[in-house]
């Protein structure tokens, strides 16, 4: 095949190459990519199929001939949430509160089934050149579902959302000895969508510990479609057994999607819906904003060789993600009001806050050859830290100290290559109490603002905060991953 029979090849696949609606995660857990995802992710200097547009797309330059690669990641996310018990002063008999338990509840959107990897990439004849297309999701929980009336309402009753990166790539290799590689990325959010309880009680030094006359089931659903970043790599083999390779997302992702809010009463019942408005007109647009952050990665790589075949190979890589610069998803209202039975709610600015930390990981893993061309095995696992602080622990994301271990093979048959790998992630508990939670119940229609120490418009009961905690109490989660791809080259 010419250089412009393969260019034509790839155009082709590239038209192929734009699902509409992928189902993806939002920060990820885990790995994509067969290979990748059975060595623990350690496939930083590896990085030898067309995954390497996600992880490092040097590696693209030691790529040769035209090849087609078709994955997906399956998913089994067990995430259980176990409300603390508390004190409803609300309800307060003769100055003595009532106390309440809560049972746990679950992830009832436990099967991610879609997770997906497609990719193009050709050298076009030529020597020390490779060139890639690409789509796939970010290896991440795309979908949450716990009951309206739980008691992790205030935080999430559902979540969905859908990520896809669009990649050009390009690299360049020095004989065998350095390579770099850039991809440029189109990320694409199709949807957004997300549904939890606020507090819509106006009434001044009243806070209702698990729900009032005035809870509002709060719906918002979006999209952004127009963002940029970039992922640059680079390897370096400075002994033919030793290798060196360093890549990352460049730039942060910020994502303004453009929603749709809708209120409905949970206990009232209203002769007409809530009714939104701007200015005196209809309106239910808000902008959801938040943050997809740089990354960077570091790997050593040893090989073993005998004559052309590598025999056995170990990988160490060390990876930072910058989520501090997640510190919070805001709700933009631009003036928006809510009108409940003749009360006046202001929808301006809500805040959830995050203050999430930088994470670290180390990723330990490797390949050993069976039967040259033939057959490969790789095993490997991970340890990661966690974003959140316990005090601002949520159920969108799960954040504990994450451990995993995983293993897989690769069997090649005439130029299809079939690989296939399995990964359990446990997360380490979490336990918030009440006086250590940072996130609130949402009651934007409450007087009592920051600093939230006013004698008549608060609460006395809870002290420096606007209402009661919502994310006290035990956060339990552990997953599981196979991931399957079929690759072809020429």
């Amino acid at each position: 095949m010419g250089p412009r029979t393969s260019l034509l090849t790839l155009l082709a696949l590239a038209g192929l190459l734009a699902p509409s609606a992928l189902r993806a995660g939002g920060f990820e857990i885990g790995d994509q990519g067969a290979r990748a995802l059975g060595r623990g992710g350690a496939f930083t200097v590896r990085a030898d199929d067309l995954t390497a547009i996600a992880y490092n797309p040097a590696g693209l330059a030691r790529l040769r001939g035209t090849r087609f690669y078709l994955g997906n990641r399956f998913g089994h996310a067990s995430e259980e949430y176990r409300r603390a018990a508390t004190l409803d002063w609300s309800g307060a008999t003769h100055g003595v509160p009532a106390y309440l338990t809560f049972g746990p509840v679950r992830n009832a959107e436990a099967w991610q089934l879609l997770n997906p990897f497609i990719a193009a990439g050709s050298d076009f004849g030529l020597e020390d050149w490779s060139f890639a297309l690409g789509v796939y999701a970010p290896a991440g929980i795309g979908r949450q579902s716990f009951p309206e009336d739980g008691p992790q309402r205030w935080m999430l009753s559902e979540r969905e959302t859908q990520i896809l990166y669009y990649d050009v790539s390009v690299a360049w290799k020095l004989r065998d000895v350095f390579g770099v590689g850039l991809s440029l990325q189109w990320v694409d959010v199709p949807r957004i969508r997300m549904a939890l309880t606020v507090d819509g009680n106006v009434s001044p030094g009243l806070v209702y510990a698990d729900g009032g006359t005035f809870d509002i089931r709060a719906r918002l659903q979006g999209s952004d479609h127009v963002g940029f970043s970039g992922i640059l790599g680079a390897w370096y083999r400075p002994l033919p057994e030793l290798e060196i390779a360093a890549s990352g997302r460049f730039l942060p992702v910020w994502v303004d999607a453009e929603s749709r809010l809708s209120l409905e009463p949970v206990h009232l019942a209203l002769d007409q819906p809530i009714a939104l408005s701007r200015d005196g007109e209809p309106a239910r647009d808000v902008t959801f904003s938040m943050v997809l952050p740089p990354t960077a990665r570091l790997g050593l790589r040893y090989v073993h060789r005998r004559g052309s075949v590598e025999w056995f190979d170990l990988e160490l890589d060390a990876a930072w993600e910058g989520t501090s610069m997640v510190d919070a998803y805001r709700v933009r209202g631009r003036g928006l009001v809510a009108d409940v039975l003749g009360e006046r709610i202001p929808i301006d600015r809500i805040t959830i806050p995050k203050r999430w930390r930088d994470t670290w990981s180390l990723r330990l893993g490797g390949d050993v050859t069976v039967v040259p061309g033939w057959l490969s095995l790789r095993a490997g696992g991970f340890w990661e830290s966690p974003a959140a602080a316990p005090a601002y622990s949520h159920i969108d994301f799960f954040s504990g100290h994450r451990l995993g271990a995983a293993a897989g093979f690769s069997a090649t048959f005439y130029g299809v290559e079939l690989a296939a790998a399995y990964s359990w992630v446990f997360q380490m508990p979490v336990v918030v109490d009440e006086a250590d939670s940072k996130v609130s119940q949402q009651a934007p229609g409450s007087p009592c603002t920051a600093p939230y120490d006013s004698t008549t418009l608060c609460d006395p009961h809870y002290p420096g905060r606007p209402a009661a905690a919502a994310n006290a109490g035990t956060y339990l989660s552990d997953y599981h991953f196979v991931s399957v791809s079929l690759s072809y080259s020429f």
